[in-house]
Formats: structure tokens, C-alpha cells, sequence
């Protein structure tokens, strides 16, 4: 007969992995991928404030740091966002080398093709208002979807933060037997988190060391520069502590300004950062399996199982979730 212990510890993982399936569909992963990235970081940079302002208040000196960073950080990016409408999209020179590249893409494309290509800068904006016409029910689905992340995002960092900065003053002689299981299961979870976030960024430190090699040294042997190369350096390391999703974007930013210069260095750029993603797709598994003691294979296929059911989101979540079930069953010793 199961004893009040084990039934109360099999209803906490029930819990446990029926919000973990749900996140997902519910559309929270956003605020679930922040909460924890958040927590993780307060508690990581208390750690390095407790030797100057002792225990007490080192996770909220974690937390003014933090809050200062992201103000700080958005901030600069309204600016600049602000000065490239503005200023930057009304220069005559862009518009010149728009018209350039689409001139050059013409040249040495088949005769088929340049038909479904705009000739001039203005074709081009002509194209994308039709297509925004055409697309009006799907441009605001997506605006809405894009909302709701960003408003659970910045949630997520509310309870982010909230959870670091009261946990340490928790009593926890008076939790119950189903609060204590609880606990170990969510604690298990952030450790899982915690493993996948450090493993990414080493893998984000070698995608930004590789696309940096191509940038400032093999660019510059053939006497060519691109265009904001710094820029889209810190950029490369910021996605990139975004599994998949976070590469594809910068890889798409270093393309097209890499287009800028000419066609076939827009071409070679283009394959080479293929290169770099497909080598980076097996360092993802390598590294992030040793954090986990799981094979390269093992990963690869969990990222493939919860893409086809949950889509892009299900693709970063794969590697958490199942770092999460390798801790649970080994903890068990199951495995």
C-alpha cells in the first residue's frame, strides 16, 4: 500500500510536469524563460555582492544592478530605433546601396528569377505595403502574439525577482510534506535551468569568437569591412543566449550587412555562418550534454520531438525540460 508520503511526492511531480506541458500551449513560456533567468542572475551576482554589503541586501543590490542595466539598455535601443526612422531610413546613401545590391543581384542571377525582384527601392517599399495590405488578419495576429510575450516577458521578471529577494527570509521549519516536495521539484527545475543557461553561453561565446574571426580578420585580408561590425558582434552574443532562434537572427542582420558590401561577400558570409550554425547545432548538445550527462543524440532528439509538437518555443524549451527529467530520474536513481 503506497504510504501519505509517496502519494503527496507522485502528486508533486503530476504538478510539476503538468505545468511544464502547459506552459507552452498557455503561451507563458515566455514569462517562465525570464522568471527563471532572472532569479538565476540575482542569486549568481549576490553571490559577488554579499563581500561589500553583506547577505542582507546583496540580492537587492543584485536587483538595482540589474534593473539599472535593462533601463539603460532600452533606453539606448528606443534611441537608436528612434534615429534610424528618423534620420538614418531618410539617407540618401542607403537608398543608393539598396539599389546597388538589387542591381548586382540582377547581374549574375538567372534571367527567371530577377523578374520577382524589385528594381529600385521604392518597388521594394511599393511590395512590402501590398504585402502588409494582403496580410492585414496575420500582421495583427502577430502583433497581438508579440504583445502578450513581452507583456509575460516583463512579468516573468516581476516574479523573478520577487522569488530571489524573499526566498532567503522563508521559514521553512513549518512547511508542510507537499510544500517541501514541491519545493525540491521546483528547486530541481532551476537547476536544470541554471545548467542549459551557462552551458549557452559558452556556446554563445564560441558563435560571437567565429563570426568575430570572419569579420575582423578574414574581412579585412581582402581590404573589405562591414558595415556596424561591432555592433552586430555584441548583438551575435546577445542572441545568442537564445537557443536556435536567437543565431537566425543575427545571422540574417550579418547577411544583409554584409550585402551591403557586394553580392558574393553577402554569399560567402551567408555560407560560412551556415558553417557556424550547423557546427553549432552539435557544440549545443556536446556542451549542454555534459552539463547534463546526456548524450549529443539524446538532445538532438528531444529538440526535434518538442518542435514538432510545440513548435520554435518547444525547440528552446527542449533542453531544459529534458535537463530537468535526466535530474528527476537520476536523483531517483532510475538511470
Amino acid at each position: 500500500m503506497i504510504s501519505q508520503d509517496t502519494s503527496i511526492m507522485i502528486i508533486s511531480y503530476i504538478i510539476i510536469f503538468t505545468g511544464i506541458m502547459i506552459i507552452i500551449p498557455l503561451g507563458l513560456f515566455p514569462c517562465f524563460f525570464s522568471g527563471f533567468l532572472t532569479y538565476e542572475i540575482i542569486v549568481s551576482s549576490a553571490s559577488y555582492f554579499e563581500r561589500f554589503v553583506g547577505a542582507n541586501r546583496a540580492r537587492w543590490a543584485a536587483v538595482i544592478l540589474i534593473t539599472v542595466s535593462i533601463a539603460i539598455v532600452i533606453t539606448i535601443v528606443i534611441i537608436n530605433c528612434t534615429n534610424f526612422f528618423t534620420e538614418d531610413i531618410n539617407n540618401i546613401s542607403i537608398s543608393t546601396e539598396i539599389n546597388r545590391i538589387f542591381s548586382d543581384l540582377k547581374k549574375r542571377l538567372p534571367d527567371f528569377l530577377p523578374s520577382f525582384l524589385p528594381n529600385t527601392t521604392e518597388e521594394l517599399k511599393d511590395q512590402i505595403f501590398n504585402w502588409i495590405e494582403s496580410n492585414l488578419i496575420l500582421i495583427r495576429n502577430m502583433g497581438h502574439t508579440f504583445l502578450h510575450g513581452f507583456i509575460t516577458l516583463l512579468i516573468g521578471l516581476v516574479i523573478g525577482t520577487l522569488v530571489s529577494c524573499t526566498k532567503s527570509t522563508q521559514n521553512h521549519t513549518n512547511n508542510t510534506c507537499f510544500i517541501i516536495q514541491l519545493s525540491e521539484r521546483i528547486y530541481n527545475l532551476s537547476q536544470a535551468f541554471r545548467n542549459i543557461v551557462f552551458a549557452q553561453i559558452k556556446i554563445s561565446l564560441v558563435n560571437t569568437l567565429l563570426t568575430s574571426v570572419m569579420i575582423f580578420i578574414l574581412l579585412p585580408l581582402i581590404e573589405k569591412s562591414l558595415p556596424l561590425g561591432k555592433t552586430l558582434i555584441i548583438i551575435t552574443f546577445i542572441l545568442g543566449m537564445l537557443p536556435i532562434i536567437g543565431n537566425l537572427i543575427s545571422n540574417i542582420m550579418i547577411t544583409i550587412s554584409a550585402l551591403s558590401i557586394s553580392l558574393s561577400i553577402g554569399i560567402i558570409m551567408f555560407i560560412y555562418l551556415i558553417l557556424i550554425h550547423k557546427l553549432e547545432y552539435f557544440l549545443n548538445a556536446e556542451i549542454i550534454g555534459n552539463r547534463i550527462n546526456a548524450n549529443p543524440w539524446e538532445l538532438i532528439l528531444s529538440m526535434l520531438f518538442l518542435e514538432a509538437i510545440f513548435g520554435l518555443e518547444g525547440l528552446i524549451a527542449a533542453p531544459i525540460f529534458y535537463a530537468y527529467l535526466k535530474t528527476e530520474l537520476r536523483l531517483k536513481k532510475l538511470i
